[in-house]
């Protein structure tokens, strides 16, 4: 399985021939904004913490953390990213067959792939948000047996979520089966009033997934968690390396859950400009934009237009700008891309490019043979 993520800027001025400042990326979302302000100082103020080893149990983020989510620190898990802590998960959940929902993070399908698991798969549809019906759920549910279930929410590449009713069904239909519930939410801190968290208490084997990255503008530090009952959380620290989590990284973490101010700043910019940018996009004609609520937005090309793979290469030779192609997500199609929420001046650049491209591509312009398609 061949792994392609987004944000591969230094991969993509190299083949540029560029420096990796000279590209700006759309590919991957992270807040526009970069890290809260004072965060430098703070990890400058650790400086001196390098020379002893990290806390090898996280305790000062880990406490953050159940304040700000109201639950046990028992209840949390820190790693070095969420991606550690997924690979986690199928040695914890100890099962053979798990059924996820499609579209998905590919890393799911990858770590339980790894390691043995039988990954089923219920692929949802662009006319329901990219997410899953219920009546799809129970289909594969009841032909698949599984015992577990990964949704994503808000949904990648979507940004969609389930609603208030989806949510507590798939609660109370996973716990009467006794399944494990895994709930990928490393982009609801954008709008976390929609979290299963207030499910967390009603279901055993429900684990929530999380990022500090894409929030906070930090995906260089790796910092995700796990919200879940004391006894998945304990099996999953005991699957962890000691010290997956650095120094800076607990800092970092520690600091940022306290900027609200930044975090008000962040989606007062980020629901703005995406709700903009959704606006332009469908009223200038050649894109069908689903209705995402995180800090990026799932776009479909008219079918009159080239694929999604011709407007990535051309944005980035004309334009130096760089989306996310979505031809390997599994249920997608070659005329789906993903473009990051950035600053207001950004999107007004992407939005321009776009605009030249549908009307070069309207007019038949000959396009360039040359691929710098990310592989």
């Amino acid at each position: 399985m061949e792994r392609i993520h987004g944000g591969n800027v230094y991969e993509t001025a190299r083949r540029l021939g560029c420096a990796p400042e000279d590209v700006l990326d759309f590919s991957a979302s992270i807040n526009p904004l970069g890290p809260p302000p004072g965060l430098l100082d703070a990890l400058v103020a650790a400086y001196g913490r390098l020379q002893h080893y990290p806390d090898i149990h996280n305790r000062i983020l880990v406490d953050a953390l159940a304040r700000r989510h109201g639950v046990a620190p028992q209840q949390v898990v820190v790693g070095n990213g969420s991606t550690e802590l997924i690979y986690a998960l199928p040695r914890v959940l100890h099962v053979s067959r798990v059924l996820t929902a499609l579209p998905t993070f590919t890393e799911y399908v990858r770590a339980f792939t790894v390691s043995g698991v039988a990954v089923a798969r219920c692929q949802a549809h662009w006319d329901n948000g990219l997410q899953p019906t219920a009546d799809q759920l129970l289909e594969c549910l009841d032909r698949d047996r599984p015992q577990a279930l990964l949704v994503t929410h808000p949904g990648s590449p979507s940004g969609t979520l389930l609603s208030r009713s989806m949510r507590a069904w798939l609660v109370d239909e996973t716990r009467r089966r006794g399944m494990a519930l895994v709930v990928d939410e490393v982009f609801i801190d954008f709008c976390e009033e929609a979290s299963f968290l207030p499910h967390l208490e009603d279901h055993p084997r429900m684990v929530l997934i999380r990022s500090m990255t894409k929030f906070y503008g930090i995906p260089g530090l790796r910092l995700g968690y796990l919200l879940a009952s004391p006894e998945i959380s304990a099996a999953t620290a005991r699957h962890l390396p000691p010290w997956s989590v650095n120094t800076l990284a607990q800092v970092a973490g520690a600091y940022c859950l306290g900027q609200e101010d930044y975090r008000r700043e962040t989606l007062e910019l980020v629901n703005g400009e995406r709700d903009r940018l959704k606006g332009e996009l469908e009223h200038r004609g050649g894109f069908s934009v689903l209705p995402g609520r995180a800090n990026y937005l799932l776009v479909r090309l008219h079918e009159t237009l080239p694929d999604s793979l011709a407007l990535q290469d051309a944005l980035l030779r004309r334009d130096r700008l760089l989306i996310r192609e979505c031809a390997s997500f599994d249920g997608l199609t070659s005329r789906d891309f993903r473009i990051a929420v950035r600053l207001p001046g950004q999107n007004d650049r992407l939005l321009d490019a776009l605009a030249r491209w549908v009307q070069a591509e309207s007019k038949g312009e000959k396009r360039s043979g040359l691929s710098l398609y990310l592989n």
